[in-house]
């Protein structure tokens, strides 16, 4: 029975000593980001750039539409991208077809503590939240990370439609 124990400890020392040596994200990276959002089981991933600075869209398995978008970047040098130390997470709801959007994200800011809803004036309420990168984090809490963010936003998506719709 004790070899059993300490050869259950010996192999989870091992699983995280090898989570450990896991490279860290110091900065934005489109193929880490995409990874990171195939796993959560998105769909439809887009890459390009938002006002010049990288950013990706995709679906996520809830149905929202949800975009990445680098932050806290430093001044691209020449030709080289920019590095940048941070980035938004922004999920898009339509509510064009609420009467009182206003009360809505009221609601919303203070039922959910996910990071910040407003109402736009093209009728989308949108999420928004800011993870750092700074120092760096692993692929597996950026994941975790935006994992609750996805799951908090579709528990707010419950919110503007009771029942289940299209998004």
């Amino acid at each position: 029975m004790n070899r059993m124990i300490l050869a259950l400890v010996i192999s989870g020392l091992a699983v995280t000593s090898a989570k450990a040596d896991a490279p860290l994200v110091r900065q934005w990276d489109a193929t880490v980001m995409t990874r990171v959002l195939q796993s959560l089981g998105s769909t439809d991933i887009k890459t390009g750039d938002f006002n010049g600075r990288p950013a990706i869209t995709a679906r996520t398995r809830d149905g929202l539409n949800v975009g990445l978008y680098a932050k806290g970047c430093d001044p691209a040098v020449d030709a080289t991208p920019p590095v940048c130390h941070g980035l938004e997470g922004v999920i898009s709801y339509d509510a064009s077809q609420k009467p009182n959007r206003a009360v809505l994200v009221d609601q919303l800011n203070h039922d959910y503590a996910l990071g910040k809803f407003m109402a736009e004036s093209d009728g989308m309420i949108r999420a928004s939240r800011y993870f750092l990168l700074d120092g760096g984090v692993s692929e597996e809490n950026l994941r975790s990370e935006l994992n609750g963010y996805f799951a908090v936003g579709a528990l707010a998506a419950r919110t503007l439609w009771p029942e289940p719709a299209a998004r």
